[in-house]
This record gives structure tokens, C-alpha cells and sequence, in this order.
């Protein structure tokens, strides 16, 4: 084999050779294209702004017939980016407006940026725009070799070895908060990324890896809750944008050192304690950020025994609900327990597992608030906002879905303050500034609507698996990723009835009848399929754990009621 390292190459070569077919496409060991056009349009974005691209492999063949000889390379690595540079060039997508493009967050110095090229196709750019893309230079590596197998060995070299993990390959990235994770998450073989103690003896990770994704994902979620008010699903996709937007992060930043004092206090707390798993470990980091300026000092000492009793709770309620039998401890597991194993980092399930967390830990943990009574605690606060969903309760109580921003919220007692009402989570009520009730009349309303409210009762009762059959309640929307695609259905007339092509309009009497229907026949559990949308519900469920969740009746609780609706 002999590898002829070509620098002479250009962009406009690889768009002439693609377009004259010398450029060809191997199947017997290339993939296919797989670029999204976001990809695509980032990968020739990242080229005008003179980001250094990764070589291109070629199989140079050279066929003679006669007195005809005739030349053509086969694309052994780099077939995604070439597709990218030749569509582009054949108008097929404009380019990214920064400035403009709301579906897509920038730095913000990418954003200051002049952008010439910003929003256009190929023929939309100015004659010396369309010059400086087409005579970039690449690298390209020109193979000889008349033995097929070592193109293929190559190939493998290549593509193959162990997958990098998302995580691997963010931390391969430029930028203030990749080194800020790689320090504070550590890395073997590398002394400055030395690691806190917090996430190296704490936290339960396998890989190294896992340890710095999940302290990227608390530190995300720390900063979106402190910065947006609300929280933020925590999915691959929603990371990479994080580290991408805060490329120019700075490690001397309040909030950095913020994090970094939580790290140092959580570790004296638990140092010498069982591991944590992640979802706890996200719930206690915002949690305690919060006890630390509203509480006195004290709740140190209790919180990891507390937050062990939490963990127990939450493993008597599942063990409860696979024997079928009462637990006082259910409501663990309807609003904890379930929610770590279905969209788990979904932002909407985390709100919900937070506002549940919160309000037990500080039942269990009693600390002692540095403010009056009277007055509701910032994270008993947050913690009713994100509760009631950033509804106001009294637009609720007259039946309008009102949106209330963080700055404009207040907490009314729903029993007063004046008549014994207790300043606690459970009392307090999410109101628009201008909604507050004021008059006595105003406030027997209020109190008679909110407790003539749905009750979801922690009395223990039977859960029974496959309690609930098919199907779910009208309206009900149903989802199944199948193939790369997903397909839809509604639940009408007693039917799950399809909504999406090419089954569009057909009719299942069962989950597993749609299921058959879109895989071709194949034979399979569609109740572990499908994820279901419940009319009035924000989340997703699979449909296998809404069909196990307990019966509920309204009846005289034996322990505290909590509102129904608030939870869903």
C-alpha cells in the first residue's frame, strides 16, 4: 500500500470530482449518508470560519483499456462532509444566521460576529464569498494499493475501535466549559484535571466519562433554574448546546464558584457515605444550594441520614407495588420511583421529581429558616412554583391557564396565616402579583375552591398490576419510534386509531394490534411500545407503566392528601 498525502486539494476540486462522478461511493463498506441538514449546514459554517477540517481518505484507482486510461477515487473516510460541501454548493440549504436563526443558540461572540454568509444558499453569496469557499485547501490522503482487503482493514482502523461516548467527545471539545468539567470531573493520566473528591468518591459512575456528564448535567441544570427559572431536559442533544453556547464560560464566575462551594460542603456531608446514583445526586446539589442561605446551620449534620431515609421510602413504595400489596410510602413511587426509570431527563419529569423531593427532604430534615415564619422560604418558593407549573391557582380556580413569570409570582396562604395556617409547602399556593386574594370574601373562595379540589390520597391501597386495560381515555395520544420514525395515533370510539403515514386512519383494538400493524407483522408486547400523552398531562408515560399504576378512590385519608392536579 503506498499513501500519497496530497495538500493541493481545494473545496472546488472536491465539487468538480463529486460532480464529474470521480468521487464514488464504496457500499460495500460505507454506511450511507446519515447528516442531518443542521449538520450539514454547521459543518460548512465551521469552513468560512477557517475551523481546521479532519483529512480525507481516497482509494485512488487507475483502469486502463487500450490506449484509454481512466482515474477515480473511492471516498474511504469523509463521505458525510463531502455530501455536505457538494449539496450546498448545488443550493440544496442555506447557512446559519446566527443573528437570526432562533433554532439555534450561538456563544455569544459568535453572535458579534460579522456573518456575510449568515442565512444564504451557495448562489446567494457575493462572487468573493463563493472564490474563498471553493479555493480552501483540504488535506487528502491518496491510497494505492491493488488488494481490496487492506482498504477494508483501513476502513475498520478507521471507523472502528471503541465508540467514543457523547461525553468522550465533548471533552475532546474547545472551550472554558470543557476544561472547567474536565477539572472539577477528572481525568486519569492528566494531573491539572484532577477532580473533586465529591464526584470521584460520591457520585456512582462505571467510566470516568459518566462522573464528568452528569456534573455537566447538574451544573446545566443549576444554571438554567438560577438564570431562566425553570428546568431544562438533560438529553445529549440539550448538553452539546450547553457546551457549545458557553464555549467563553469563565471558571472565576459567581456561579462557578457558586458550584464549587456546594461541591466542597456536599463532600464533608457525605464523605465516608454509600454512593449516591445520579438522579439523587441532581436533586440534593439544587437542593442543598438552596439550604445553604435560607437555613441555619444544623440541617448539616441530619442530611445524609435523611436523604438515605428518602432512598429507603422510595425503595419500600416500587418493592410494594411489584408485590402488590399497601404501602403509606406509595406516593414514592408515583411521584419519584416511576419518574427515574420513564423520560428520566425529560425537563418536565426532573420539575416534577424536584417539587416532590424538596417538599419531603424538608418534611424529613426540619431545618430552621433564617427568615420569620410568616414568610415562605426562596426554595419553598421555587418549590410551589414549579409545583403548581408556573400557574397562577386563582386563574385556575376561574378556569384560565395563566402563565405567571418568576419575578412577578407571589405565595398566598391558602389557610391564613392569621387563623393558624402553617408556612409550609403544602398550605402555600402559586398567585399572579395582581391575583393575590386580599378581601376575607376573596379568601373563603379561594380556600373552599382549593380543597373541594381532587385529591389523590396517601392511604394505601392495593396497586394492582394490569389494573387498567385498553384502552386509555379518549383523546389519549399515543407514540411508537420505530425504524427512525415516529408514529402516531389518537385513542376514538374505544380505538387506537393511527394518525400518521403511511397507516393513516387505520383502527387497533389493542396496542399490540398497532404494533403489528406498523412493524409489518412482527409479533410483539405493544404496551411496551407505546408512550401515551393523557388528555390535560404535560408528560409522556409508557403505556405499560400508566396500565400498572394503582387504582385511586376518594376517600377519608389516613395520612395528609396532597392536590392532584398539582403533581400531573
Amino acid at each position: 500500500m503506498e499513501i500519497d498525502v496530497k495538500t493541493d486539494w481545494s473545496i472546488g476540486d472536491l465539487i468538480e470530482s463529486q460532480r464529474k462522478q470521480i468521487l464514488r461511493v464504496n457500499h460495500e463498506y460505507q454506511r450511507g449518508l446519515r447528516w442531518t441538514d443542521t449538520q450539514k449546514r454547521m459543518f460548512i459554517d465551521s469552513i468560512f470560519r477557517g475551523y481546521s477540517i479532519p483529512a480525507f481518505y481516497f482509494h485512488k484507482n487507475v483502469i486502463s483499456a487500450g490506449t484509454v486510461t481512466n482515474t477515480h477515487f473511492d471516498i474511504v473516510d469523509g463521505q458525510q462532509r463531502i455530501d455536505a460541501i457538494y449539496s450546498f454548493a448545488e443550493g440544496a440549504f442555506p447557512l446559519i444566521d446566527p443573528s437570526k436563526n432562533s433554532g439555534f443558540r450561538f456563544p455569544n461572540f459568535v453572535k458579534d460576529e460579522e456573518c456575510p454568509w449568515g442565512g444564504k444558499r451557495f448562489k446567494e453569496l457575493s462572487q468573493d464569498l463563493q472564490d474563498e469557499l471553493k479555493s480552501h485547501k483540504v488535506v487528502v490522503y491518496e491510497i494505492s494499493t491493488e488488494n481490496d482487503n487492506s482498504i477494508r482493514d483501513l476502513f475498520i482502523r478507521l471507523q472502528g475501535g471503541t465508540p467514543l461516548t457523547p461525553q468522550d467527545k465533548r471533552d475532546s471539545w474547545p472551550g472554558n466549559f470543557t476544561e472547567y468539567v474536565l477539572t472539577l470531573g477528572g481525568k486519569k493520566g492528566v494531573d491539572k484535571w484532577y477532580g473533586h473528591s465529591l464526584f470521584k468518591e460520591i457520585l456512582k459512575a462505571s467510566k470516568e466519562g459518566e462522573r464528568r456528564q452528569r456534573l455537566a448535567q447538574v451544573f446545566m441544570l443549576l444554571w438554567t433554574v438560577k438564570i431562566e427559572m425553570k428546568f431544562c431536559d438533560t438529553k445529549s442533544a440539550k448538553l452539546d448546546e450547553f457546551y457549545h453556547v458557553h464555549v467563553g464560560f469563565d471558571d472565576s464566575c459567581a456561579d462557578a464558584k457558586r458550584f464549587e462551594k456546594i461541591c466542597d460542603v456536599l463532600y464533608q456531608i457525605l464523605r465516608g457515605n454509600p454512593k449516591i446514583v445520579g438522579h439523587y445526586f441532581i436533586h440534593l446539589f439544587l437542593f442543598v444550594d438552596s439550604l445553604l442561605d435560607e437555613y441555619a446551620h444544623g440541617w448539616e449534620d441530619k442530611l445524609s441520614a435523611k436523604l438515605f431515609e428518602f432512598e429507603r421510602r422510595v425503595r419500600e413504595a416500587a418493592k410494594a407495588v411489584k408485590e402488590r400489596r399497601e404501602s403509606e410510602y406509595h406516593r414514592y413511587y408515583t411521584e419519584y420511583g416511576q419518574w427515574t426509570r420513564t423520560q428520566a431527563d425529560n425537563a418536565d419529569t426532573i420539575r416534577r421529581r424536584h417539587a416532590f423531593f424538596t417538599e419531603e427532604m424538608l418534611k424529613l430534615l426540619s431545618p430552621t429558616k433564617l427568615d420569620p415564619v410568616r414568610s415562605f422560604s426562596e426554595l419553598e418558593r421555587k418549590t410551589i412554583f414549579f409545583r403548581d407549573r408556573e400557574l397562577c391557582q386563582w386563574c385556575r380556580m376561574n378556569k384560565v391557564d395563566h402563565k405567571v413569570l418568576w419575578n412577578e409570582s407571589q405565595i398566598h396562604h391558602v389557610v391564613p396565616h392569621s387563623q393558624g395556617g402553617l408556612t409550609e409547602i403544602s398550605n402555600g399556593a402559586l398567585v399572579q402579583e395582581g391575583c393575590h386574594p386580599k378581601s376575607s370574601k376573596d379568601v373563603d373562595k379561594f380556600q373552599d375552591w382549593w380543597f373541594a379540589k381532587p385529591l389523590v390520597v396517601l392511604q394505601p391501597i392495593e396497586p394492582v398490576r394490569n389494573a387498567r386495560k385498553f384502552p386509555p381515555p379518549a383523546g389519549t395520544v399515543a407514540k411508537f419510534e420505530y425504524s427512525n420514525q415516529y408514529h402516531m395515533g389518537e385513542i376514538k370510539n374505544g380505538m387506537l386509531v393511527l394518525t400518521s403515514s403511511p397507516h393513516n386512519g387505520e383502527s387497533c383494538k389493542s396496542f399490540t394490534a398497532a404494533s403489528r400493524v406498523v412493524t409489518g407483522g412482527t409479533s410483539r408486547n405493544g404496551w411496551k411500545d407505546w408512550y401515551l400523552k393523557l388528555p390535560d398531562e404535560e408528560s409522556w408515560i409508557l403505556a405499560d407503566n400508566w396500565r400498572s399504576q394503582s387504582k385511586t378512590r376518594q376517600s377519608k385519608p389516613k395520612v395528609e392528601p396532597v392536590q392532584f392536579d398539582e403533581f400531573l
